[in-house]
Order: structure tokens, then sequence, then C-alpha cells
């Protein structure tokens, strides 16, 4: 029994050592492009542009939105917007009262309301893809305040007749709004502005984000179109893209401001969206991958992008052995402990930080102490996502249908303190109470570690210990609030 638990224990640290030495990967890469000079096209024409902009019940942002959308530099007869509606509440009447001021103004605006929600965010994106000729789509999520410039430095890459989407990188409006919405923008500064930038200059396949982008509408349609198959209709329909042979541009220097969700529940909802969409869209598009002739670097590196959530399972796994891996420790001796603990953890929690440390640089904002002390913090933070993410990874292996959840945004106003803001409410589910339960159990494998003098141990365990006890700190004072 003995030999088989420590075989498995170290399996599954083997497998965390490799989604180490992936992060490591995407960092080189990201290191060999970083100076890349990127021509900017000089913008030689003015085609017709749909903004595409779907909503579900987003009262509290869409006035931002689409007074944002209406105020973009682009000639009036040559720009359309589309606001692709599902809401069931009072946001339609915010829609009819603005859309009416923005129509006075000469541009066209289309307000678009279907029968039904089918296929949530891919569906009212297809069909209102049916209703427009324009060459170009541009889309913007909910929470989106476009610069207004954003047409002009996108389009112009278009020129080359091979790029179906150009993708812009995400800033947030509420970063400093607590410490949840800072952790929340050092882990997206870390996929925009090492991630993306990485795969995209180094040949690798990427994503289009699903808001803050720009297609042709001629690569949806010739790459089959928008699909409600998966929960992340942008990265299903990216992966079909490139595999058609169509070429995508990552802009790094363009920003568009965003909005992070205000609570925990916010942003779990997001994450199991993210998580499962991931995996779906593994499984269904593993045989394309792998049949493409794209090569064997491009399919390798679009597995594991595709893959890694699979982590998950693993980390809620060596949460559960944190006890009993102690005592193979101390059994093992300290020699043992230093050769194995220290590499595993430069390769596999070592690695997130370093991977958050050089987005925290990278995004050049005023520097402050307690940013650079949120950089193990994000570390904890990732391996608590894993009792969540892992729901998902399941529910996406075991094929069940889940229901587009949106990621409610209360706008980042006086609303956000108000009781009207907390309208969108996201209930809890039974993963908190596991996630509880993990953090009382990672505090007492500390103090057992401790007790044991297994001191190397320790930096190990605290990633657990203060994962889980903030999230589970988070759920619990959510579910207080009046």
């Amino acid at each position: 029994m003995r030999s088989e638990f420590i075989a498995f224990y170290f399996f599954l640290l083997f497998l965390l050592s490799l989604f180490g030495i992936h992060l490591y990967r995407l960092l080189w890469l990201y290191f060999r492009h970083k100076d890349d000079e990127i021509h900017e096209p000089e913008l030689t024409s003015f085609p017709h542009v749909t903004v595409q902009l779907p909503v579900y019940n987003e009262r509290h942002v869409i006035e931002r939105l689409l007074n944002s959308v209406a105020s973009l530099d682009w000639p009036k007869d040559k720009l359309e917007i589309q606001v692709l509606d599902d809401s069931d509440d009072d946001t339609s009447d915010i829609i009819a009262r603005v859309a009416a001021e923005i129509r006075f103004s000469g541009i066209s605006l289309n307000h678009i309301r279907r029968s039904n929600r089918m296929d949530f965010k891919a569906g009212a994106l297809a069909n209102g893809l049916q209703m427009t000729k324009s060459e170009f789509v541009a889309i913007f999520d909910a929470d989106c305040i476009p610069e207004s410039d954003f047409l002009r430095r996108t389009i112009s890459h278009f020129q080359n007749d091979k790029v179906a989407m150009v993708q812009t990188r995400w800033e947030f409006v509420n970063r400093r709004e607590s410490l949840l919405c800072r952790a929340q923008a050092l882990f997206l500064d870390s996929h925009f502005h090492i991630e993306q930038l990485a795969r995209s200059r180094g040949g690798l396949l990427y994503n289009f984000n699903g808001s803050a982008g720009v297609w042709r509408k001629s690569a949806i349609i010739d790459s089959g179109g928008w699909s409600g198959e998966t929960l992340t209709e942008d990265l299903d329909l990216s992966i079909r893209a490139q595999l058609a042979g169509w070429e995508f541009r990552y802009l790094d220097h363009v920003a568009v401001p965003t909005e992070l969700p205000s609570t925990v529940r916010g942003f779990r909802s997001q994450q199991y969206r993210w998580a499962k969409g991931a995996l779906e869209t593994a499984l269904v598009r593993f045989g394309d991958i792998w049949k493409s002739p794209i090569g064997l670097r491009k399919k390798v590196g679009v597995t594991l992008h595709l893959g890694h959530k699979l982590m998950n399972p693993v980390l809620v796994a060596l949460a559960a052995l944190l006890v009993p891996a102690l005592y193979f420790r101390l059994e093992s001796g300290y020699q043992k402990l230093f050769l194995i603990d220290l590499p595993i953890f430069i390769l596999g929690a070592g690695s997130m930080s370093i991977f958050y440390g050089v987005a925290y640089r990278r995004e050049n904002t005023t520097k402050r102490f307690w940013d650079v002390l949120i950089l193990p913090f994000l570390t904890s933070l990732g391996v608590a996502l894993a009792v969540n993410n892992s729901r998902a990874v399941f529910s996406a292996l075991f094929k069940r249908k889940t229901p587009f959840i949106r990621t409610p945004k209360r706008g980042f106003t006086e609303l956000r303190n108000s009781n009207e803001s907390k309208s969108y409410h996201i209930a809890g589910d039974r993963m908190t109470h596991l996630e509880a339960t993990l953090a009382i159990y990672a505090l007492v494998a500390l103090v057992i570690a401790t007790s044991l003098k297994l001191y190397f141990t320790l930096p190990f365990l605290a990633t657990f210990a203060v994962g889980y006890s903030y999230i589970s700190y988070l759920n619990y004072a959510e579910s207080h609030e009046k």
C-alpha cells in the first residue's frame, strides 16, 4: 500500500512539473520575441464595419458601452451597431432609450431581440451576422469601454487578405477595487502580456478572447460560423479558423478598458465557464488538430493550451494527500526531501510565480510594495480555484450540458457599493463547503509540518492553506451580505 501511495503521489508531482515546464516554455518564447518589431500598416480605406454587442441583463454597464461605441472615430455611413439583446430585465428599456439618441446623431443602430437564448452568446452572434453586409465585425462584451481610435488601429491589419482576426489587449478600470480584483488583473495580465504575445509571435496557435477584437466576416463563414457546441465559442472558432489556414494578429500595444468581476462568485463562475469551454473545445477539436498539416510543434502547443485545465484535478488530489505526504517525507529523510521537494516547488509553484511576476513588470503600472507582495498570493489563489475548475473539467469530460452563466458586472461607478449593484446575484454551491474543508485541512498540515520540523515543505503547504482560506473567507462574506 505504501509503495502504491508513493508512486501515485510522485505521478501527481510529475504532472504538476510538466505544467511548470509548459509555463517556462511560454516564458522563453516571450523573452525571445518581446522586442520583435511589429509592422503597423497605414489605414488606406474605410470599409464597412459592424460592431456587435452581445448583451444579457447588463443594466449597470450598457449605457456606458453604447456611448463608447457611438464615439468610435469612423465614418458614420460605414459604421453599423448591432445590439444583440437577449435580456429579460429592464436592460432592454435602457437600450431603447440610448439607441434613439445615437440614431439621432446619424449612426445606424439595430436593436436585435430574439425569441429565445438558443446557443447563448454564439447564437446571438450568429443571428446578428446573418443581418449584416459589412466586411468586418468588431465584438465587445458589455463591460468594454473602447477608445475612439479602436477601429483605426485594428482595421488596417486586414489589408493582408489572409488575416481573419485581430485581437487587442484588455486592461481593467477596477483593478484596484479590492484584493480579489488586483489578483484577477494580474492573472489576465499574464495571459495577455505573456501567453498571447508568446504564442502569436512564437508561431503557435492562439485565440480570440471573445471581446475587444475584430473578425473578417468571410473568415467566420469559411471556418463554419459561430457554434454553441462549447461554452467558449470564441476559442472553438479560433481553432477552426487557424486550422483552415487563416492568420491572426495580436496587438499587445492596443488596450481596451474592461471591468473585472467584483465578487468571488462572479469570478468563480467565469473561471468555470472558461475551464469547461476549453476542455470541451479540446475534446471536440482534438481529432481535427492532429489530422491537420500544421506541424508537430503547433499541434503540441495547442493541445497543451486547450488541455492545461486538466491540472486542476491534480491540484485537488495533491491537496487531499498533504498530511499523508508529510509522514512519507519524514521517513524519507532530509536529503531526499531537499532533492525532491525543491525541484518540484521550482517547476510547479515557482513557475507560476515567475510567470505572474514577469507580467507585473510588463504592465509597468505604478509599482507599489503591496503589488509585489501579491505575486506569491496569485499562486495560492490559482491553486484554490482547482476545486471549482475540477468540477468544470469533469462536467466537460462527462459531456454534461450546462447553461452559459453571465458574469455580472456592477459598473465602475457609485453603483458598485449600492444595493442596486447587487441585483445580479450568483448563488453559492456545494463546492464552497469542500473549499472550506480543504482550507482547514491545509492549515492542519502546516501545523503538523512545523511540529515535525519539516520546514522545507512549508512554502508548498502555505500555497494551499492561503489560497483555500482566502476563497472560503470571501464565500462566507458574500453569503452574509445584506
